[in-house]
Formats: C-alpha cells, sequence, structure tokens
C-alpha cells in the first residue's frame, strides 16, 4: 500500500472559497452568500468569503453602477425583500427578480435559527424569452439573457440540497477555528451563549438560567473565569461581527447595526468608535481605499 500527500493549495485562495468555486464550476452558476449575523468570520474578524454577498453574474453585476436604478432596486429585492419572505417562510424559494432573472434561494438554519441565505443562479426564466423583456433592459442584457441554462429540475434538487450542507458546514468550521479549549465547561458555555445570542438581545439573566444560576451570581462568574465583564465579551464579539460585514460586504450601517445587536446605527457606531477608535463609515472607506492601492 502506498500513500501519496496532496499537492498543497494556490496560496491565497481559501478553503471555502475554493469549494464554492468548485461548485459553480460543476453547475455552471454564481453562488452568493448573505451572512445574516456576521458569524463567517476568523478570530481577528476577518470575512470568511469576502466579496461573495453581491450576485456576480454579469447580469446582475453589470448595470450596477451604469444605471441609477440598477442597484436600488436589486439590493431591494435580493436583500430586503428575500429576507423578509425567509423570515416568514425560511424554506427553499426559486426567486424570478425584476430583470426577470430566476434564481435558487436557500436558508440555512442552525439549531432553529436562520444564520445564512444562499443563492445559486442565474436562470432564464420559464416562458420569458429575450425578445419579450422589457424595453428598459439594455441590449448586452438580452444577448446574456439568452445565453442562459433554463431551470433543470434535478440540479436544482442536488444544489438545494448541496447548498443547505455547504452552508452548514461553513458555519461550522468558523465556529471550530473559534473554539478554545477551557479548562472549565462553564466558560466554554458562557461563550457560546454570547456567540449564539450576540446578534440579539442577551442579558445576565438569560446567561444565569442557562447556568441555572442568579444573573448576579453569573455575573461573578464570568469575571472569575473569563477575566471580563459579561458586557465586555458581548461587545467583543458584536465588534468582531462587525469588523467581517464592513469589510465583506456593502450592507448599509443601519443594516449591520441590527445584524450584530444595536438598536439603531447610533448605538453602532458609539460602540464601534470606542472599540476600534474611529467611526463604521471611516473605518469602512479606509479600509477600501487599502485594497484598491494594494491591487495597484
Amino acid at each position: 500500500m502506498e500513500f501519496f500527500k496532496l499537492r498543497e493549495p494556490p496560496e491565497g485562495i481559501s478553503g471555502p472559497e475554493r469549494l464554492l468555486r468548485g461548485i459553480e464550476a460543476r453547475y455552471g452558476v454564481r453562488l452568493t452568500v448573505h451572512d445574516l449575523y456576521g458569524k463567517l468570520r476568523g478570530p481577528d474578524g476577518s470575512p470568511l468569503l469576502p466579496a461573495r454577498n453581491l450576485h456576480a453574474h454579469e447580469c446582475c453585476s453589470r448595470g450596477r453602477y451604469q444605471l441609477p436604478f440598477w442597484n436600488t432596486r436589486c439590493v431591494e429585492e435580493c436583500f430586503r425583500e428575500t429576507e423578509a419572505l425567509l423570515d416568514r417562510e425560511p424554506v427553499p424559494h426559486r426567486k424570478r427578480c425584476w430583470k426577470f432573472l430566476t434564481e435558487l434561494v436557500v436558508p440555512v438554519l442552525r439549531k432553529g435559527s436562520r444564520q445564512l441565505t444562499m443563492f445559486a443562479g442565474v436562470f432564464r426564466s420559464e416562458n420569458v424569452p429575450p425578445e419579450s423583456l422589457p424595453g428598459f433592459l439594455p441590449e448586452w442584457f438580452r444577448i446574456r439573457y439568452a445565453e442562459l441554462p433554463e431551470i433543470n429540475e434535478t440540479r436544482i434538487a442536488e444544489l438545494t440540497d448541496l447548498l443547505r450542507t455547504v452552508g452548514l458546514g461553513l458555519l461550522e468550521e468558523c465556529e471550530a477555528h473559534l473554539s478554545l479549549p477551557a479548562a472549565d465547561r462553564r466558560m466554554t458555555r458562557i461563550l457560546e451563549v454570547i456567540r449564539r445570542s450576540a446578534h440579539k438581545t442577551v442579558t445576565l439573566k438569560e446567561l444565569g438560567a442557562e447556568l441555572s444560576l442568579s444573573p448576579e451570581r453569573a455575573r461573578h462568574l464570568v469575571r472569575e473565569l473569563c477575566g471580563r465583564s459579561f458586557r465586555d465579551l458581548l461587545e467583543e464579539e458584536r465588534m468582531l461581527r462587525a469588523r467581517a460585514l464592513l469589510l465583506g460586504s456593502d450592507r448599509k450601517l443601519s443594516d449591520i447595526a441590527g445584524a450584530v445587536g444595536y438598536p439603531n446605527e447610533f448605538c453602532f457606531n458609539r460602540a464601534f468608535a470606542r472599540h476600534y477608535g474611529m467611526p463604521p463609515g471611516r473605518f469602512r472607506k479606509m479600509t477600501d481605499k487599502i485594497s484598491v492601492q494594494n491591487l495597484k
């Protein structure tokens, strides 16, 4: 029997990114991932899948910064309306957008809570030939639309199962990297509660109920085991998630504020500036500028 080591993967491409690219090549689609709460991150808050929140197919991306109404309508439909629908019905859907593009939309739930939304597409819509598209869509779009594949029921079923499994795997991998061995099992449970609930209003009363302790005893235990207050630990988790969303998506600051557990943008801005020394808007502009310079 012989064993042969696999070649090292190319530098600069993470394992999760290689996986998604492989699925794209196999099924002839582009994949988009909405990380709802900033959980797909490294220990330092770096996003696991930067830029994967944007629909990258030319039919979605080319007009984004050329036509004034394009991006507004895409954000409204692909983010706000889609996520609102999945809040009500967290099951896979087909989505047909205002450009008559069809996508598969798969919510990823973990322990009953929706964490990610995964999109696969785009496809030509049934019974909508290129010549019947609305007149406001440009000619290049019509040409690319005509080249799109039609929906294939078998592949849609395969992709649905695959994306749900991949999404859960991404969450598990991130949690595994963030988990540190703790000498005290109670410390592990404290950190698990914070990571599970940082995007919501979570209190010492809830933590105490998890540990079968009073809120006051839970407060002392957190300080004793972690060397920091419950509030400090919670804020650090929220700030790392905020950093991942700022670096890995173009979501509005008000959306990010809600996604990481703050009641409004003002409270989020104040907490972010306290933690990182600058408001989130300036942080995003500064990191965008550095990224552009590195590409030159």
